[in-house]
């Protein structure tokens, strides 16, 4: 077989994607021509084609030693020792290029984007000119020097002038993305997926779609961005994520091993699968690349938690709280796990809480918990509840089914008939209505937390749903209700009273959490939750009208593998 017909034979398969055999048939070449430069050429391109640009870059400095006047070679090079972060090493072969063609474009623009790498925007711009004076519709110059410019004015231009050109389109939407206005950003990126087959656009729409909350659609793109770039570890660990597969995070690793975000979504991945030792393996291989990151210390903290070790998951969460005093999953992770610290060791979840407290004095959670502890009452127990259920709002239907929830289980078995008109105070995400609603009655759910409220929303249960603070609700409330139900709610209020005298006379029923023998009404227990001394319930009800006061004790759900308990109260 003649070189030749081996070189056409090898740049067919080069061309179709099949660098393996390409790669072998070079290689052949090679043993009998090692300085062929067109050889070498082209085992670089293969070799870039598989990221391998260090590889690719020493292919192309061996070619360019017998063929110093070959104009692709420099700008192969220049391509890959950008691709590795040697820029100015990168404008030395785009400069060497120039001397064989001076009226090359794609150079001129080339050069620009190193300039803009290396902050040099005046420079960066002074390229994509000459580009453009080369030639004036040359658009990818005309989009990136726009965008150089922040001139989304003339970006609207161009995607008018252009409307076959995808990039103008790719662009605007890049703007509005970063604008968080998704609607817009969907409309501009599915303009462009139709003008051009890019991962880049690919990648872009599945991210939209992530942010509209259309998962189908993003997995969709999502595979289609990995057709076109098989090496994508974004698009395969947003795929482990969606799809709950970790074959994802285990190519992504493979491409990339030093990858933050394939090894903590792999072990967010693990962690919810129940697999904490491998959970916690990942999580630690992501502190070696990052140990300031405050979603990893969270993360690890989580899994401390879980194993009883509470000291060293508050020495986390409190590392992570540090870095991000605003983050409230964070703060409830901590207020969590000091209660169960104070269940075994109180003066110690004392001392940290007061620690907490005297570095966050503003943090809701900081004060409740520390309040708590001290057993005092907290003047923000509404806000509390609002800001402590807008976090559980996504896993609160499955994680009361975790602490087996018994209060709708207690009022089937009792039979008790909920009347025509039902207030559900503290409705949630539709608990109650989804297991006692009855045909021909009308429901109307009250809730402080706005995330918990979506859920409900969904579930298409009530007739009417409000966001309120629902002490505020009943003292501006002027509609007839025949029930009241008041479940697990009384334990985030601090004075009772003003709600129990609002209820009258409809038919009530509510819950309380016993309190300690000692307590004579109420108090803000260490949990976090007011309890209550059903005596002192039980003269607020008759104190405010009802009569007929019927009183059934039961375990309100599992807390910590131990029964809370509590009493369900019927009120007429």
């Amino acid at each position: 077989m003649s070189f030749d017909f081996m070189f056409q034979k090898a740049g067919e398969l080069y061309s179709n994607g099949a660098y393996v055999q390409a790669e072998e048939i070079y290689r052949q070449i090679l043993a009998f021509a090692p300085e062929n430069a067109d050889v070498l050429n082209m085992l670089g391109l293969i070799a870039a084609a598989k990221n391998e640009h260090n590889i690719a870059v020493s292919y192309f400095y061996k070619a360019l030693k017998n063929a110093k006047y070959l104009l692709p070679l420099y700008f192969n090079l220049a391509v890959s020792l950008e691709a590795i972060g040697k820029h100015k090493e990168a404008l030395e072969a785009y400069q060497n290029a120039l001397k064989l063609a001076p009226q090359t474009k794609e150079i001129y623009n080339n050069t620009g984007a190193i300039y803009e790498k290396l902050n040099q925007p005046d420079k960066a711009a002074e390229n994509y000119r000459k580009a453009i004076e080369l030639d004036e519709n040359y658009v990818e110059a005309l989009v990136i020097l726009a965008v150089l410019q922040k001139n989304e004015a003339e970006l609207l231009r161009l995607s008018q002038t252009y409307p076959n050109a995808a990039l103008p389109f790719y662009h605007l939407a890049l703007i509005a993305y970063d604008k968080s206005d998704f609607a817009t950003t969907l409309d501009y990126i599915l303009k462009a997926d139709m003008l051009e087959n890019s991962y880049e656009i690919k990648n872009l729409t599945a991210q939209v779609y992530l942010k509209l909350k259309d998962k189908n659609k993003a997995v969709t793109y999502f595979h289609q961005a990995l057709l076109l770039y098989k090496n994508s570890t974004d698009a395969l660990i947003n795929l482990g994520v969606l799809e709950q597969d970790e074959t994802y995070f285990k190519k992504a690793l493979d491409i990339n091993p030093s990858s933050f975000e394939a090894h903590i979504s792999y072990a967010d991945y693990l962690y919810q699968e129940g697999r904490k030792t491998e959970a916690l393996e990942e999580y630690h291989k992501a502190v070696l690349i990052n140990h300031e990151n405050p979603a990893l210390s969270n993360n690890v903290a989580l899994i401390l938690k879980d194993e009883a070790d509470y000291k060293g998951a508050l020495d986390l969460f409190f590392n992570a709280f540090i870095k991000t005093p605003d983050n409230e999953d964070i703060a409830v992770n901590m207020a969590e796990t000091l209660v169960l610290l104070h269940n075994k060791e109180p003066d110690e979840a004392l001392k940290i809480a007061k620690l907490w407290q005297k570095n966050a004095p503003d943090n809701i959670f900081a004060n409740h918990i520390l309040n708590a502890f001290e057993h005092k009452t907290d003047e923000n127990s509404a806000l509390y509840a609002k800001t402590l259920f807008n976090n559980f709002a996504f896993s609160y239907d499955k994680r009361m089914q975790e602490i087996g929830y018994n209060i709708l289980n207690k009022i089937k078995e009792l039979n008790i008939e909920l009347k025509e008109k039902v207030l559900d105070l503290g409705c949630g995400t539709g608990l109650a209505a989804s297991r006692l609603k009855a045909q021909n009655t009308h429901w109307t759910g009250v809730d402080i937390s706005k995330e918990m409220l979506k859920i409900a929303q969904q579930k298409n249960l009530y007739d009417e749903l409000t966001e309120a603070d629902i002490q505020n609700f009943l003292t501006n409330n002027t509609a007839y209700y025949d029930t009241v139900l008041c479940l697990d709610v009384l334990a985030y209020i601090q004075n009772p009273e003003s709600v129990l005298e609002k209820c009258f006379p409809a038919q009530l029923i509510c819950t309380i959490e016993k309190a300690p023998d000692h307590v004579t009404a109420f108090e803000l227990s260490s949990k976090g939750r007011y309890q209550h001394n059903s005596g002192y319930i039980l003269s607020l009800l008759y104190k405010v009208g009802y009569r007929n006061i019927k009183t059934e004790p039961l375990i309100l759900r599992n807390e910590n593998n131990l029964p809370v308990d509590g009493y369900l109260i019927i009120a007429s």
